[in-house]
């Protein structure tokens, strides 16, 4: 019985010596999870375009500061933010919308609005909601754009309960200026009160 288990103990201990100084078997690659794989896509789009904050123009500036005035007279029933980025280009493909709103959200990736998006627009979608911001229009263009650039603008809308009884509406525009080498920004929240 004892030389059994001596053999025995000798076998074990023989299987895991071999099992330690063994190669160990091939294994197959491990897939990349799907969602790996949009993040790289995400990473290589984002770097298309490197937005960099610019700031409104003097003009622009004063657009904002009035039609936040007004809205302030209304009893503080709207709010406008404006931003204006740059970004260096050398490809020869033009600059797209898709990756200007990749990069915007990007930026934004603490916002918590719940934005939906309604569309690409034509300029005069976005001059026709700008409400005490009128004067963007056609600053906006002027001032940021070359003067014979095609524009081209996403919309976002958002509606959401702040208070009981009380919603806000975001109006976001992200509008590509891609001869210029521009990205505006335009928010208008109108305030339920």
């Amino acid at each position: 019985m004892l030389r059994h288990r001596v053999q025995l103990s000798v076998l074990a201990s023989a299987l895991w010596l071999g099992a330690c100084n063994a190669a160990p078997p091939p294994t197959e690659p491990t897939p990349t999870p799907e969602a790996t794989q949009s993040v790289r896509s995400v990473e290589s789009r984002l770097s298309q375009i490197e937005l960099e904050y610019e700031g409104p123009t003097a003009l622009l500036e004063a657009d904002m500061e009035a039609g936040n005035e007004e809205c302030d007279t209304y009893n503080n029933w709207c709010d406008g933010t404006l931003d204006v980025y740059s970004f260096p280009w050398t490809s020869t493909q033009a600059p797209t919308l898709a990756d200007a709103v990749e990069s915007v959200f990007a930026l934004r990736q603490d916002d918590r609005i719940p934005f939906r998006f309604q569309g690409n627009v034509p300029f005069s979608t976005m001059s026709q909601q700008l409400f005490f911001f009128d004067a963007l229009d056609p600053h906006l263009l002027t001032e940021l754009g070359n003067g014979t650039e095609q524009v081209q603008v996403a919309y976002y809308y958002a509606s959401y309960l702040v208070a009981a009884g009380a919603h806000d509406w975001n109006h976001l525009f992200i509008v590509l200026f891609p001869q210029s080498h521009r990205v505006a920004v335009f928010n208008l929240v109108n305030h339920e009160t």
